[in-house]
């Protein structure tokens, strides 16, 4: 019996180290099963790993040899699946992490539950097996077990679903009491792209005039939300505005969201193929997006981007009863109430006309932000920030000191004088061309493009990389793309046009990109970091 208990525990150990690996792309993947298992199938080696079939190749194979010998001793069949189970826990090291692994409660949950499946299964084919009398079965068993470790965590996930189900009711419940306690208004923002910035821009304007809190970095899911009315909005602390992001990867999560915030106040800012892959469709996305303006009051205010069609057509609709439009287009669309003109774009930052119709006055805006997307963000935050009570010079002047939101087109100037453009969470076709358009700005000095490409576009992914591809040959005098294989259609776009092949490098690591720009690049030079993908990502 011991041998086979010997074995359990060393195939168990293996399992959960196994398992223990995975868990950090299971987090990635934001707990979602489906998406965990479409991710294990792009790539053999995720599910088959090359040193499982190894071990498992050794063990049988000398077991086999062991039987054809008729050498009967347990201590050797022991000795060769420990060795087998030792080769199949090897794994290579990992060439760069990007996000590590965050021991949250649920995850600790999550693993705890796997644990215990992957010693149960050992244990059982231990009690089971060993009655048989056969340790060249039991290492076949174990290794099966090794192999199934993915699966373990859909399986764990299922099982803790009535768990995790109860605690986010009690979170949600907890949530919805403290926001009704702190008497805020709440304003909403969605939008396939811009959210997190236009939020910021809001935030900071509002606090002009306004004690406000926001949802933090890119908190937008609805536990994302939960966290920041339970942890940061004191019900005493006198908050007169909560500006509240909203994010989905399918429709009816934005509508949850409102369900809990119940937000007077709304902002769309775009509809696009981000997410494309979630959604399906870009007619889904819309449905999602539009949640947002069903879920503020029949007299409640939403604004606009009327340079969108498909945000333009959620006007159209009727509701609610105070709808305001902005635009930047030229020339700007007649029905908006806000619009930005003389627009002048330079490195060092945006200069624009903003003319309120509604009253005829005209202020000129001044900001170090770069990107003409970001033109279209004041505006909406300026629209709001109008029917809060504000004035339109007021607003102008806060404007002069709104800074970028992390990895949002932010510049900073190295010691060594290199100009790097941080745009790491660009990850669509719209603020990819703006990237681009702001890294053509620099005209002294080399300018180089590293980027991993986009993802989640359904079926239009490798055409808009392709088209990124076209673009950055036009802008960068250089361009690092970062992992050969999602790069591909990039590299294709690039080479179609007359960039010199010699200035296009393809490398597998961020950290590569790093080590040559810090080699070969000198002051004046720019470098633009464009989307940084997550490990689940990289191939």
């Amino acid at each position: 019996m011991l041998p086979y208990f010997i074995l359990a525990i060393a195939f168990s150990a293996v399992t959960m180290w196994r398992i223990r690996l995975l868990v950090r792309f299971f987090q990635l993947e934001e707990y979602q099963n489906k998406r965990f298992l479409l991710w294990l199938r792009i790539e053999r080696i995720r599910w088959l790993p090359n040193f499982w079939l190894i071990g498992f190749g050794i063990g049988t194979l000398l077991s086999f040899i062991s039987l054809i010998l008729s050498i009967e001793s347990s201590i050797l069949y022991l000795i060769i699946w420990i060795i087998a189970a030792a080769i199949m826990a090897y794994t290579p090291p990992t060439k760069e992490v990007k996000k590590r692994f965050v021991a949250t409660a649920r995850a600790k949950r999550l693993l705890a539950t796997a644990f215990i499946l992957a010693i149960s299964l050992n244990c059982l084919s231990a009690i089971l097996i060993e009655q048989g009398d056969n340790l060249l079965l039991m290492g076949i068993l174990g290794s099966i077990v090794v192999l199934c470790a993915p699966l373990l965590l859909p399986i764990a996930n299922l099982a803790m679903y009535p768990v995790e189900a109860t605690l986010r009711r009690g979170f949600i419940a907890k949530a919805r009491r403290r926001l009704k306690e702190a008497q805020v208004v709440v304003i909403g923002i969605t939008g396939s792209y811009g959210k997190t910035s236009t939020k910021q821009y809001l935030t900071h304007i509002l606090s002009g005039r306004y004690k406000v809190i926001s949802t933090p970095k890119s908190y937008n899911t609805l536990m994302g939300v939960c966290i920041t009315i339970n942890n940061d909005l004191d019900p005493t602390a006198g908050y007169q505005y909560f500006v509240c992001e909203m994010g989905a990867y399918v429709p009816g999560e934005i509508r949850r969201i409102c369900e809990l915030t119940k937000p007077q106040m709304s902002i769309v800012i775009a509809v696009g193929p981000q997410h494309l892959e979630r959604f399906g469709s870009l007619e889904n996305i819309e449905k999602a997006k539009y949640e947002i303006v069903e879920g503020v009051p029949p007299n409640g205010i939403t604004a606009f981007n009327f340079d969108d069609e498909r945000v333009r057509r959620m006007e159209t609709r009727q509701y609610p009863q105070h709808r305001f439009g902005v635009s930047c287009s030229t020339p700007p669309h007649p029905d908006a109430r806000l619009i930005a003109e003389n627009i002048k774009h330079t490195k060092d930052g945006l200069l624009f006309d903003v003319t309120d119709r509604q009253t005829n006055e005209t202020r000129t805006f001044r900001t170090e932000l770069v990107g003409l997307h970001n033109v279209t963000n004041i505006l909406l935050a300026t629209v709001i920030a109008l029917e809060t009570g504000m004035k339109l010079s007021e607003i102008a002047l806060r404007v002069t000191s709104l800074t970028p939101a992390d990895h949002r087109l932010r510049r900073t100037t190295l010691p060594n004088g290199i100009t790097m453009l941080d745009d790491a969470y660009n990850t669509n076709p719209v603020g990819a061309a703006n990237a681009l358009e702001v890294l053509g700005l620099y005209q002294e000095g080399r300018r180089v493009l590293v980027t991993p490409g986009m993802v989640e576009l359904a079926d239009i992914q490798d055409i808009e990389n392709e088209k990124l591809g076209r673009a950055a040959s036009r802008y960068c005098t250089d361009i690092i793309l970062v992992g050969k294989k999602q790069t591909e259609p990039i590299a294709k776009g690039v080479l179609s046009t007359d960039f010199d092949p010699n200035h296009l490098l393809i490398v597998d690591t961020v950290q590569e990109a790093i080590d040559w720009y810090q080699a070969n690049l000198q002051s004046g030079d720019t470098i633009l970091f464009l989307n940084d993908l997550a490990d689940n990502y990289l191939r």
